[in-house]
């Protein structure tokens, strides 16, 4: 049986492609990244003298800008050569050139798909969301966002690598688990939920991996970890969830959809605090195993922990898998 093709593009950000990729390979896929072309370096000292004086004298970065397209394109005509695929999967779209994604495009025999995993208030695809036969989003309220009236739009959630195989970890106590870039936004949330689980005898890991003095100012507990350093490739991730207990996710303002960490969750079989209200309204929400911080108080976090967590039906967990994500995506043996 010949393999599927696949071209996948999108950012090479916290090692999250190379999961993907694995994962795609590992469920009968070939394919080929695109995530390189991003990669941006001046050909000569010309190029980047020339940048220096045009940003001071105008300025504006317009020149680079132009650069970047210009060097991002020709890497992609380098990869694709004169190869087609069957499948095109572009993740955050709005940071590929017009041009690129229309190449793309030219060398797709069947689907050439958009996902965008933010919301599209923040990273808004407007002007190039025609260029694809679907376009999903992972935030359900954009589909009533009315700059995209005109377009078909497609609801998916996010999934779990399944892949990468549980292996359950006995701890001496609790363990709370929860990594993730400084928001001003989620600052006081993350302050106040490491505090209370520390209150009631939890193991905290919370990190925040930066080492700017600004960001780390805002914080004053001394439960949260701190430092460039502390950056994890997703799969390192993936092994800080597997022996966690507990894992915590808080909202970005703005956001509705569910982050990943619900899905590792429910994969993973670990409790989870969130701040997203949202996932109340899933077919796998269950009291005992997501605590909802904004719907209870977290006095009630006690209650809580001491709660067994219970099983959810393995049809609704294989339902959030990458296997069946990506045959959904494109539109292949629905499951």
């Amino acid at each position: 049986m010949t393999r599927k093709t696949i071209i996948l593009a999108m950012p090479p950000s916290n090692g999250i492609v190379e999961l993907i990729e694995k994962n795609l390979r590992f469920h009968g896929y070939e394919v080929l990244r695109i995530d390189s072309i991003l990669k941006f370096k001046y050909n000569n000292l010309w190029e980047r003298t020339y940048q220096f004086f045009h940003k001071h004298i105008t300025k504006s970065n317009t020149y680079k800008k132009k650069l970047k397209v210009k060097q991002s394109f020709y890497k992609a005509q380098q990869l694709l050569a004169n190869n087609h695929y069957d499948y095109t999967l572009v993740i955050r779209p709005d940071i590929y050139p017009q041009n690129v994604l229309t190449l793309l495009k030219q060398h797709t025999k069947n689907k050439f798909i958009g996902y965008q995993w933010d919301g599209l208030k923040r990273f808004p695809v407007k002007n190039i969301i025609h260029l694809f036969d679907q376009f999903y989003i992972f935030d359900h309220t954009d589909l009533t966002n009315p700059d995209y009236q005109n377009h078909q739009l497609h609801n998916i959630t996010n999934f779990y690598f399944d892949m990468v195989q549980p292996h359950r970890v006995k701890n001496n106590k609790l363990q709370a688990y929860y990594i993730g870039n400084h928001q001003a936004c989620r600052v006081a949330a993350i302050e106040h939920c490491a505090e209370k689980l520390a209150e009631n005898g939890v193991d905290i890991k919370f990190v925040i991996p930066t080492s700017k003095a600004k960001d780390i100012k805002c914080y004053k507990s001394k439960h949260i970890t701190f430092g460039k350093q502390k950056r994890l490739s997703y799969y390192e991730n993936l092994k800080h969830v597997n022996s966690a207990d507990i894992l915590v996710d808080f909202v970005i303002a703005g956001h509705n959809g569910l982050s990943f960490r619900h899905f590792e969750a429910l994969y993973y079989q670990k409790k989870l605090i969130t701040t997203n209200t949202h996932v109340q309204y899933y077919d796998f929400y269950h009291p005992n195993n997501i605590f909802i911080w904004g719907e209870r108080n977290l006095d009630e976090i006690q209650e809580f922990l001491a709660k067994p967590f219970i099983q959810i039906d393995t049809h609704i967990v294989e339902k959030y898998s990458f296997k069946n994500w990506i045959k959904k995506i494109l539109g292949i043996d629905q499951f």
